[in-house]
């Protein structure tokens, strides 16, 4: 693995690597964020599994908060979602276009992203959250009533909010907390997990949660996989409220 780049910003450390089959990796503080070929598709099986929820929904308008290597918004604009990416951090933006591919069409907004969704007058048919603090958690402030209420009010009719959240193991009940105030605001929920497996990545769905089948059979070779074991947890809200999986 070799250093291509290295970016010192008001929010951490950026590191910009390449490995020895052409992927590049971009990790922040230590952390990774994303891992692309050389042409800006993602090798990473929740970014395709994101990616096939919004293509199942139809969704063409899309606002993702949180940009990494801005690899879902390169692959969605392919085909010919209009994305919108709000990061607190600029520098993301430039390194995402520099070592990731991401498209000039892409609008990309220096904002908190909270604020943002609170206060803009745009609707969109997916909103996508991928963010965390320094512990690997998603922010308090995304997953409380009043922010997902402002979430739901900016989806159209049919529309979904994704949220991706870091499992370290299965006794590890995150998803279930970022999930419980959705139905306070109105949304339906899947989750989609992989069992068993530690540190994973499982991904939130609230909102119409209808019409989607995953794997869907049209992702890439070399994902198919990463996506075995990949189940969908309908919970009850009762369920929710418990805080049970």
């Amino acid at each position: 693995m070799a250093l291509l780049k290295q970016f010192k910003t008001p929010f951490g450390i950026i590191r910009v690597l390449r490995n020895s089959d052409g992927t590049v990796e971009y990790y922040q503080n230590g952390c990774f964020h994303s891992q692309s070929t050389p042409r800006g598709v993602s090798v990473v099986a929740y970014v395709h599994l994101v990616y096939q929820i919004i293509m199942q929904k139809k969704a063409r308008k899309i606002l993702s908060v949180g940009c990494g290597g801005g690899t879902l918004g390169t692959m969605l604009t392919r085909k010919g979602c209009k994305v919108t990416v709000v990061d607190i951090n600029p520098a993301a933006f430039s390194i995402a276009r520099d070592y990731f591919c991401m498209p000039e069409s892409i609008k990309c907004v220096e904002d908190d992203g909270i604020r943002y969704i609170k206060t803009t007058k745009h609707s969109y048919d997916a909103v996508v959250i991928d963010v965390f603090d320094s512990h690997n958690n998603v922010p308090r402030g995304f997953t409380t009533k009043e922010f997902l209420g402002a979430a739901k009010k900016i989806l159209k009719r049919g529309g979904v909010l994704i949220i991706n959240v870091i499992t370290k193991n299965n006794a590890d009940k995150g998803a279930m907390r970022v999930a419980k105030n959705m139905p306070a605001a109105g949304m339906d929920i899947s989750i989609y997990d992989w069992p068993g497996e530690k540190d994973r990545n499982t991904i939130v769905v609230g909102g119409d949660v209808t019409g989607v089948t995953i794997p869907s059979g049209s992702e890439p070779s070399f994902i198919k996989k990463d996506m075995k074991g990949l189940v969908c947890i309908k919970p009850a809200h009762r369920s929710l409220r418990k805080g049970k999986r």
